[in-house]
């Protein structure tokens, strides 16, 4: 990702030693690269546009290097970037809307059949009401425990359970009416 070597800032570690540039950019680097694509996929099923996507991608790991001395747990402090980034891009596109032209899907698999309905599948999900957008992707994109996902959304767990439950329901009417149609 070109736009790493832009990130030639020195930061200071709370603990009392200096990271220079060099080892934030690679341990920067490292996070990118192995969550990256994670970042990005949830960030898109979040706010469903490729470009929102883009710029998330691009907050979360800026705010990741300002922060790289305190990320203890890289996939926690992600998934929750991601989520808070995801939730302010959208507000932001409500309060100031701006004419989009539609975006193509992700780049699909080799297997034409399985590209088919993992598109529907995403389709479906971008067609979800937000709270429960939030929750199919935290749970089964982010394979994180209901608990976790309630932590994360500030809800209780059995709220999460409901909204679940619910989204389910809909994805099923959806890709049922999909396939009929």
């Amino acid at each position: 990702m070109p736009w790493v070597a832009a990130l030639a800032l020195n930061i200071s570690c709370p603990a009392g030693f200096y990271m220079g540039a060099e080892v934030a950019t690679t341990t920067l680097e490292t996070l990118m690269t192995t969550y990256g694509r994670s970042v990005y996929q949830q960030a898109y099923l979040y706010t469903g546009d490729a470009a929102m996507a883009d710029d998330v991608l691009q907050n979360v790991f800026l705010a990741a290097y300002r922060h790289l001395s305190r990320i203890r747990n890289p996939r926690a402090w992600l998934g929750q970037a991601t989520l808070n980034a995801s939730r302010n891009m959208l507000r932001e596109r409500v309060r100031h809307p701006m004419e989009e032209l539609p975006d193509a899907l992700p780049a699909p698999d080799a297997d034409p059949s399985r590209r088919y309905q993992e598109q529907d599948v995403i389709k479906a999900i971008l067609a979800l009401p937000a709270d429960m957008r939030e929750v199919i992707v935290l749970v089964y994109y982010e394979d994180r425990p209901t608990h976790e996902a309630a932590t994360m959304l500030d809800i209780p767990d059995g709220t999460v359970r409901s909204r679940l439950t619910r989204a389910r329901r809909l994805l099923r009417k959806l890709l049922e009416e999909e396939r009929e149609g």
